[in-house]
């Protein structure tokens, strides 16, 4: 079968994605590169296919892609024959997109005047680039009118495949005539429109198909059931580069759970919605395991005991609406919009589950004060930055009660600066800790909460107020050099722009007040006085630290958490 007629299949519907199937995730780059191993005559692979009549969930491929695209599925109606992919999707949408669609409303355009020898072969050899018409028009033009300078002329693929040949020879004497082409250039011109034709429409070596059940009569035995396809889907994506463990689980629960191919993107969607928390499927499906009395280990073997899938069936709309509190919670109270400043989003899986086990889905009042402390203190200590199922699962079977929950209990702030004691070695609310997380301590200290930002010019930086450079020529240690008091964060474009001048210099004309409440002090910005600034701003940050996140030096005190440290012994 050629690329053409396979791409015709798919523009018809006969060709589907089953539900099991991720989404397309190919960048322009890589759908230019494949393009390129085609015209070069190199075979692109074998794709899996299986042919059924089965009455199971299926998608179309994305003809016109955007990044922001939420894919629906329908069952395939009882009786209609198709083919489903179940190995080489990405290979395939790509080929879609090249010949009859758009990637993010641009169109793929080929360079016929490319094709030059190379001695490095790993060099694309054949040009492509996604643009809109316009953008080609105007390129075009440009070589037209210059074309002792030009080296390229640009031509919508997709329309290759489909030109007669007295069309294609107009075609050709048109760029011959418009950009005065010498014999050479003719030749190559002539080599890569009949090549692309023939790469494209006659050449069925190229991409070859492999269909389980191809021909067998409907109502066959020898036919693969859906469970069979699933289980040579996971085991075809555990040989190659895996998918994500989350993605197998995602496959399995549209399965047995036909509902959650629409339920789980719509639901992360509506989060991200409204928020730059980024929540993702392996945060959704790790509560989901939570809450469901599943453990946080994304373990796809669960999902072969069809009970365990009847759990999280059971489970998610409380879970959804936990981690919809979760996320209130975090922006609202705790003020922050980015979970890269909590280490990560793997921090928020013991909240989802204490607001699930809490009254009506949200934290009580009287447990907002330590929760809220809780949040900041495995921020800082990163306690789930790393082991995250292992470490995850160990505080709330160790911490949580259920019960106590449940009966809108306080949150259980002691035991949980313990089992961070236990696990980390921070026994209090010192310049260590807030050392430990220079991204979250500036956030606060400069009431920034990491949400997005319009201009990438105000893309916020975290840099040394004093710089690095002079001031290890100057003999200072690397300790002193990057230690807190010597960061803050600046937009970009400013941050940039400084290069190595003395903070004196380049904070003139920033105005007193805004240094006062990013902690900095004028007076202190000469090198000479650089350890009394580091001395004066540490003891002020850890200050306004301990108030701002209610961590008190005295509450890790009456704790007496010396010696406790365990280490990594998850």
């Amino acid at each position: 079968m050629s690329i053409t007629q396979l791409v015709q299949e798919i523009d018809a519907g006969e060709i589907v994605l089953p539900a099991i199937q991720r989404d397309f995730v190919w960048g322009e780059d890589q759908i230019e590169t494949l393009l390129d191993s085609l015209l070069r005559g190199y075979p692109i692979g074998i794709a899996l296919l299986w042919e059924t009549y089965e009455p199971i969930q299926v998608r179309r491929f994305s003809k016109d892609y955007r990044t922001d695209i939420i894919h629906k599925f329908s069952d395939n109606p009882k009786g209609r024959r198709v083919r489903m992919v179940l190995d080489g999707q990405q290979r395939l949408n790509s080929l879609y997109v090249a010949l009859k669609g758009t990637y993010d409303g641009k169109t793929l355009f080929f360079d016929v005047l490319s094709g030059r020898h190379s001695e490095d072969y790993s060099e694309q050899k054949f040009r492509f680039k996604f643009a809109t018409d316009s953008e080609i028009k105007a390129i075009n033009l440009q070589a037209v009118e210059a074309p002792d300078r030009a080296n390229a002329y640009w031509l919508s693929l997709g329309s290759l495949t489909s030109v007669s040949p007295i069309e294609m020879a107009r075609t050709r004497a048109d760029i011959v005539s418009k950009m005065q082409l010498g014999q050479d250039d003719q030749f190559r011109l002539e080599a890569n429109l009949l090549g692309a034709q023939h790469a494209l429409t006659t050449n069925a070596e190229l991409l070859k198909m492999q269909v389980i059940d191809a021909n067998l009569p409907t109502d066959s035995s020898a036919r693969k059931t859906a469970f069979d396809i699933l289980e040579i889907f996971v085991r075809i994506n555990r040989q190659g580069v895996p998918l994500k463990r989350s993605d197998l689980i995602v496959s399995m629960l549209r399965l047995y759970w036909p509902q959650a191919s629409d339920l789980l993107p719509a639901f992360i969607a509506e989060l991200n919605s409204s928020s730059n928390l980024n929540f993702d499927n392996d945060f959704v499906i790790r509560c989901m395991f939570a809450v469901s009395g599943l453990g946080t280990r994304l373990d796809f073997e669960l999902l072969r005991n069809k009970k365990n899938i009847e759990k999280l069936k059971g489970t998610y709309e409380g879970c959804f609406d936990a981690i919809r509190s979760t996320r209130d919670f975090i922006k609202n109270d705790c003020k922050i919009d980015n979970t890269r400043l909590l280490g990560g989003i793997s921090t928020l899986v013991p909240f989802v589950f204490y607001m699930y086990h809490s009254p009506n889905k949200s934290l009580p009042l009287r447990a907002k004060t330590d929760a809220t402390r809780a949040i900041f203190l495995f921020g800082f200590s990163k306690l789930f930055s790393q082991h995250i199922e292992s470490r995850t699962a160990a505080y709330i079977r160790d911490i949580f009660d259920e019960r106590t929950i449940a009966a809108a209990g306080k949150f259980p702030i002691n035991e949980t600066i313990q089992h961070v004691a236990w696990k980390t070695n921070f026994v209090a609310s010192d310049r260590s800790l807030f050392n430990n997380n220079h991204e979250l301590a500036l956030a606060l200290v400069q009431n920034l909460p990491g949400g997005p930002v319009a201009y990438v010019g105000n893309l916020p930086e975290v840099d040394h107020i004093f710089p690095k450079s002079t001031l290890h020529e100057r003999g200072f240690d690397w300790q002193k050099i990057n230690d807190l008091a010597n960061f803050w964060i600046l937009p970009r474009g400013i941050n940039r722009n400084k290069t190595n001048s003395a903070p004196k210099e380049y904070l003139k004309d920033v105005d007193d007040s805004l240094l006062a409440d990013a902690l900095i002090d004028r007076d202190l910005l000469t090198f000479g006085k650089f350890d009394r600034f580091l001395k004066v701003r540490s003891a002020r940050i850890v200050e306004m630290l301990q108030a701002r996140t209610k961590l008190t030096a005295k509450l890790f005190e009456a704790l007496e958490l010396e010696d406790v440290y365990e280490g990594d012994g998850d």
